[in-house]
């Protein structure tokens, strides 16, 4: 749903001085001067390296997980532009944004796995590995594993299925995040704005 926003104040004296110059027959010409061959080329510069240094320099295009760095960047862009903008923004707009903003850079650092590693390991030990030849003359070899704590097979049984339902509960959280962020910027997209 699209609102109206009220307008910050302004100081009087610099609105009545900005009143006058736009209403001088020379501002167009000398705004349109400088616009064209100094403003819009810097600030277009300033844009380019902006999105270079923070996204692009980590960008792929055969992982659409970097979707959520440009998602992130941009957010952080209309935050910074509600903040210092003329419009009166709504704290519930803001606040949703802010986690927006949260939520995709979580999604773009994906370390979900992270925690669940760490407890894994401290039940199970630090993985092993190690790579054995496979002796057929192909030059292949085989991946092994072995964690200290899992000895015995019942044990290696179960820490399999810890793996796998590490791997699950890693998924689910990625997933409900996900759905979250793709929720807040379909209710509150329209309202980000000045």
């Amino acid at each position: 749903m699209f609102r109206t926003k009220a307008i910050k104040n302004f100081q009087k004296t610099r609105f009545e001085i900005y009143l006058w110059w736009i209403q001088s027959p020379i501002s167009d010409k000398i705004h349109d001067l400088v616009w064209t061959f100094y403003s819009k080329p810097v600030q277009m510069i300033k844009k380019i390296y902006g999105w270079y240094t923070n996204v692009f320099k980590t960008d792929y295009d055969f992982d659409c997980h970097c979707l959520f760095a440009i998602i992130e960047y941009k957010l952080k862009r209309v935050e910074k532009c509600l903040l210092n903008g003329n419009s009166v923004q709504e704290g519930e707009d803001l606040k949703a944004l802010k986690l927006a903003i949260k939520l995709a850079g979580r999604l773009k650092d994906d370390k979900y796995e992270e925690k669940f590693y760490v407890r894994h390991d401290r039940k199970w030990g630090e993985l092993k590995t190690w790579f054995e030849p496979v002796n057929d003359g192909s030059g292949n070899s085989y991946w092994r594993s072995s964690r200290p704590n899992a000895v015995t097979n019942e044990q290696k049984e179960e820490e399999k299925s810890d793996r796998r339902t590490m791997y699950g509960a890693s998924e689910n959280q990625t997933k409900r995040e996900e759905r979250w962020l793709y929720a807040i910027l379909h209710k509150y997209l329209r309202n980000w704005w000045d």
